[in-house]
């Protein structure tokens, strides 16, 4: 007897549909898994074989064929083993058929328990899509799954549970209500004394969608300002909300993110395919900081081959995985926020201590970032170190002050760049940096500024970008010599 149910797999962020078709005939007892399955898959037969026993149920001792359809699509992943062995005691004729407009998934335990799996959220929304009625999933998964409207959710605990359901037991739909209200921030920058001119550079660089690099001594509050950052950013929309869960519910890592824009802190130990994934062809950082920050402190001390790994990721906002004939692709529109010391020992141009560094240490420690990298980061600034005076009083600039200018910034870039496909200056392409108004004498600053720091075709559009949003800051229409000049400061060259 011949038994097909509906299941899913996935290519990158993309859901492909997957027919389980089992097959049980008389003949030597024997099981095999064929349509191009991976190894997790292969190995779903001990599972499946030891849930069914666990449950109560008989394991067919005959032939049996499972065929995941279609056969020229490799499938990978543990979510089939709760269709397998529902498609075992149906073509055996231990339970009753499954309605063809249900999709089934779950990893089956040894003791007969259904655990989590990646990727449930496009999944479901690719169920909903397809016009799949009802979807019976891990009970571990409802939370993810019920961000989709308008599709029944079924949770099962166990492989019990699951067979209970298709016999009429009457396990109900379930649904999980979210709470979108954004979580705490861990810093504010009322918290932070002094450094005026670096919480402006910030306050522009979240404003526009600007990447930057901050260069200071150690213990001058790099790191703090960048942990600080995300509190000035923009709330998240409900749909960038799912773009963020979509990502980490692919990567397994759903449940380990809140209600709030991600923030990567990465370790210098970082590898080029942690940087841009790969392994077993999961998201790497840069994805899973899409609409959030990637936190790179020490900058020059990671390898070069994952700094110079970001160049195409700052630039296309997506990455590309190819695996043989295949390529995967997933978004990565994040900032990038980079910490340096300025010099091996970490105390060039500060001036409470001493460089023990030669000339030639410090042009090769900063020559480990390529000017072609460089040169793709928006605001490059300094932070000093904060002065007694500094440290026991307070500007009184806050973040929700902060954030408040940053949605206003934020509207009048929209409405400004709408119909061109991007939100902020910093996607703004070539023809709309052209298009800029450059108010009287800007354009001749412009041009000196070109000539004498020698600035690159990108640098001068970065630095337009970057005057383009203070502009907005400023409630400004036109690029005023004033915006001009200040984006020219954050083009430092080390």
């Amino acid at each position: 007897m011949g038994v097909k149910l509906s299941s899913y797999s996935l290519s990158g962020l993309s859901v492909l549909p997957v027919s389980v078709e089992v097959d049980v005939r008389q003949g030597m007892p024997h099981f095999s898994i064929i349509g191009m399955a991976g190894k997790s898959v292969l190995e779903a037969k001990d599972r499946v074989r030891s849930a069914i026993s666990s449950a109560g149920y008989k394991f067919p001792l005959t032939r049996k064929i499972v065929n995941l359809a279609p056969a020229e699509q490799v499938k990978n992943g543990s979510h089939f083993d709760l269709a397998m062995a529902l498609g075992l005691l149906i073509a055996s004729g231990q339970i009753g058929p499954v309605a063809e407009d249900v999709m089934v998934t779950g990893e089956l335990g040894l003791e007969g328990g259904v655990r989590g799996v990646r990727g449930i959220l496009p999944a479901v929304m690719f169920a909903k899509e397809r016009g799949v009625r009802q979807v019976v999933l891990p009970y571990a998964n409802l939370k993810e799954a019920s961000l989709v409207e308008g599709i029944e959710l079924v949770p099962v605990k166990s492989f019990k549970d699951a067979v209970r359901h298709f016999e009429g037991g009457g396990l109900e739909s379930a649904r999980v209500k979210w709470n979108f209200v954004e979580g705490k921030h861990e810093w504010d920058f009322e918290e932070i004394s002094g450094h005026r001119a670096a919480k402006r550079a910030l306050l522009i660089a979240a404003a526009g969608g600007h990447h930057v690099v901050m260069s200071g001594s150690p213990g001058t509050g790099k790191s703090l300002l960048a942990r600080a950052f995300p509190s000035i950013l923009p709330s998240l929309t409900r749909e960038e909300l799912l773009e963020i869960l979509r990502i980490y519910s692919v990567a397994g890592a759903w449940n380990r993110l809140r209600v709030a824009r991600p923030f990567r802190a990465v370790h210098q130990s970082l590898t080029s395919v942690g940087l841009v994934g790969g392994a077993s062809l999961l998201p790497g950082e840069v994805s899973l900081a899409h609409r959030g920050v990637l936190f790179m402190d020490e900058f020059p001390e990671f390898s070069r081959d994952v700094v110079e790994m970001l160049r195409g990721p700052l630039e296309d906002k997506v990455v590309r995985v190819r695996r043989g004939s295949r390529v995967f692709e997933y978004p990565c529109d994040f900032q990038l926020i980079a910490a340096m010391n300025p010099c091996p020992c970490g105390y060039a141009g500060d001036l409470s201590r001493n460089c023990v560094c030669g000339a030639a240490d410090v042009k090769r420690y900063q020559g480990r970032m390529s000017g072609p990298l460089m040169d793709r980061i928006d605001i490059q600034i300094e932070v000093p170190r904060v002065s007694f005076d500094e440290l026991n009083g307070s500007d009184g600039v806050g973040s929700k002050e902060m954030r408040e200018a940053t949605e206003g910034a934020r509207e009048r870039m929209r409405a400004r760049l709408k119909g061109y496909g991007f939100e902020t200056n910093q996607g703004m392409s070539a023809t709309q940096v052209r298009a800029e108004v450059l108010g009287s004498g800007a354009e001749e600053i412009l041009r000196k500024a070109t000539e004498h720091y020698s600035l690159s075709g990108r640098g001068v559009f970065k630095v337009v970008r970057v005057a383009r949003t203070i502009a907005d800051l400023e409630r400004s229409k036109q690029i005023k010599n004033e915006h001009l000049m200040e984006a020219l400061q954050y083009r430092i060259r080390y």
